[in-house]
């Protein structure tokens, strides 16, 4: 069988194959680095519970422990209180129930009964107690408010997050390179970004590389991190990442 090939199609398919270079041995080529934040987390509710305070707003900065939102939980603390009173109860009936099997005027059934109830009553303070604990907010580390989407006063839709924060302090930096490059590509290998955003060339080295490989674009997806302070940088930037291949 016969095939033709159009000369556009001759085109697009060289222009397919040179859009990743081959990287001969001590040449320099580049691929697109973005810059990623190892502390990253989007902060949401399940309590359905009116938001009473929200202490940062978007582009702040927060310590590891401070508090990032509070909920109007009176209704909760009174369920809770409740729950409390109900397991004293418990706790004197079974108590009282043991008293009595030891004099022989209460039976075996009647001790388990009231134990099995006051077990009940403190799993139900425990899923209130629970429950309870997220009606504050806490950050889990240092960093800085990234989207802010709850209001103060507000019932937030339990389905969508109310917040993103991200980490400064630990930055990481995200490349897809060709497959090709992995005959010499390994951890501890140098680079140079350039942070478009910044003007600022930094050096770096790849920390870990992906375990999968794309077989559509043939590229796998590398993990770098600066070796020195990357001050002024924020997750989110970018820019062209130099790789030298090692001679030999």
């Amino acid at each position: 069988m016969l095939a033709f090939y159009s000369a556009r199609s001759l085109t697009l398919v060289a222009g397919f194959i040179l859009a990743w270079p081959t990287l001969a041995l001590s040449e320099e080529t580049s691929a697109r680095g973005i810059i990623r934040s190892v502390d990253e987390a989007w902060i949401s509710t399940d309590l359905g519970f009116r938001v009473e305070t929200l202490p940062f707003r978007e582009g702040q900065a927060f310590k590891r422990g401070d508090i990032l939102a509070t909920f109007d939980c009176a209704d909760l603390a009174a369920e809770m209180k409740s729950a409390e009173a109900q397991l004293r109860a418990e706790q004197i009936t079974y108590e009282n129930n043991a008293r009595l099997a030891k004099l022989n005027a209460a039976g075996k059934f009647e001790v388990a009964l009231s134990k099995a109830k006051a077990d009940q009553a403190s799993a139900a303070l425990e899923a209130y107690r629970s429950k309870f604990s997220r009606c504050t907010i806490k950050a889990p580390f240092d960093g800085r408010v990234a989207v802010m989407r709850a209001r103060a006063y507000e019932i937030p839709d339990r389905t969508q997050p109310i917040m993103q924060i991200v980490g400064q302090s630990q930055l990481e930096i995200e490349i897809l390179l060709p497959s090709q490059w992995l005959k010499w590509l390994k951890a501890g290998v140098g680079f140079d970004l350039r942070i478009e955003e910044t003007g600022q060339t930094l050096p770096a080295e790849i920390q870990r590389i992906s375990a999968v490989v794309d077989p559509v674009s043939q590229t796998v997806k590398v993990i770098g991190r600066f070796t020195g302070e990357p001050t002024g940088v924020l997750p989110g930037m970018s820019g062209p990442a130099s790789f030298k291949a090692p001679d030999g």
